[in-house]
């Protein structure tokens, strides 16, 4: 896992386990089944949370030391993961599972904003389908074969990313309104 994306789980964590200890943290990362699809060691836990103390966006709870020592989001803190979110919706970052972190968090952002960050991800999405089009014509052309299907199982990841998206969004649009859906 990136180091942004472990700041971005453990500063959630912190946000909304307002106050939690650093073992605390990886009892929830492993309530949360974080571990399906990433590793954050213990050690990076740690070393997150002293990054983000000298960061200011979190600060240990008075009274409390060591690895039991408990820490709270700062307002700071909070504008730095509402921050992160932001950015995760808006990069050109199309590996399998990379918005998880982002639905850990998703009551941080507006809905304007969640609903502005989805468009704009289906927007690179299809982009990335019409260069990854590209690239099959190509290799379909040129082979070998077995390189053409790497192109076209990218294509279907990206495609079930985007479609993903288009779905989740409908899906936030008709609650907002107050139809509710079951959907997956």
């Amino acid at each position: 896992m990136s180091r942004r994306s472990t700041r971005l789980m453990v500063l959630g964590v912190v946000a909304y386990r307002n106050p939690i200890s650093g073992y605390g943290i990886e009892k929830t990362l492993d309530e949360w089944a974080v571990s399906r699809w990433t590793t954050i060691a213990p050690a990076s836990i740690y070393q997150q949370l002293r990054t983000l103390t000298a960061q200011g966006a979190v600060e240990p709870v008075a009274g409390s030391r060591g690895r039991a020592a408990e820490h709270r989001c700062t307002p700071a803190g909070h504008e730095q993961l509402r921050r992160l979110l932001l950015e995760l919706l808006h990069e050109r970052d199309f590996r399998p599972m990379s918005l998880l972190p982002l639905l850990y968090f998703t009551p941080s952002l507006t809905s304007e904003e969640l609903d502005a960050g989805l468009a704009s991800r289906i927007r690179l999405l299809d982009q990335a389908l019409e260069s990854e089009d590209a690239m099959i014509a190509r290799s379909e052309e040129l082979g070998p074969s077995h390189v053409t299907e790497i192109f076209r199982l990218t294509w279907r990841g990206l495609r079930a990313d985007r479609d993903w998206c288009a779905e989740y969004r409908a899906r936030l649009r008709a609650n907002h309104s107050g139809s509710r859906t079951s959907d997956p």
